[in-house]
């Protein structure tokens, strides 16, 4: 008796924390970023789950973005942004030159969320940002 209620228990468990483990799995997103039907290079694409941390990756020259799945959002609802700022140098108060960051997105689309569900495995997303 003690043996079949100890091989139970162990299965039960082992079926828990498998069903555990895949709830806390972090998923893959992959995708491009447009803006005016061309991408967008050094843009920072932003993901905030309900749940879990955020995660984020910058566009290369061509406007792709890969967020590998060991640093993935966990699925489920998130909002997605994109921020892309440029840097100049102006004099400051103290008169020494000071190096400034200034959007480069309109601002209807800098920093603007837009909700997205993502799934377990990997999730292609491309963000045109003419429709945010």
């Amino acid at each position: 008796m003690k043996t079949s209620t100890f091989i139970v228990l162990s299965i039960l468990i082992c079926l828990g924390l498998s069903g555990c483990r895949q709830e806390m799995e972090r998923c893959t997103v992959q995708g491009m970023v447009t803006f005016q039907g061309k991408p967008v290079a050094n843009a920072t694409v932003i993901i905030r789950p309900e749940a879990g941390s955020d995660a984020g990756a910058i566009t290369d020259a061509d406007g792709k973005f890969v967020i590998p799945k060991n640093e993935g959002p966990m699925p489920g609802n998130v909002q997605i942004m994109v921020e892309k700022f440029t840097t100049a140098e102006e004099k400051g108060s103290d008169g020494r030159m000071e190096k400034i960051f200034k959007p480069a997105l309109p601002p209807n689309v800098q920093s603007q969320q837009k909700p997205f569900t993502l799934t377990h495995g990997t999730n292609k997303i491309d963000l045109n940002l003419d429709s945010w």
